[in-house]
């Protein structure tokens, strides 16, 4: 039963982890996209800081999303 317990709540922090990941590069890849769009022309995309802020906030979408496929793929306590 307890080890039941705990297989449920790691593959609840794997989902959390997963679902973070994805909104966290949705919303910044758009913030990002709209960036550039806004700035097309005026300024190169990596002189300003909103733009390297948005690949960097992507990347950690992407570190989250990692993190919660190890939680999923981790093997269970025994």
């Amino acid at each position: 039963m307890a080890g039941e317990k705990t297989t449920e709540k790691a593959d609840q922090r794997s989902v959390q982890w997963i679902e973070g990941g994805v909104t966290t590069i949705a919303v910044s890849g758009l913030l990002t996209i709209s960036w550039r769009v806004y700035t097309a022309g005026k300024i190169p995309f990596w002189s300003a800081w909103p733009g390297i802020l948005g690949v960097a906030v992507v990347v950690a979408g992407i570190i989250m999303l990692v993190a919660g496929a190890a939680l999923r793929d981790r093997p269970e306590p025994s």
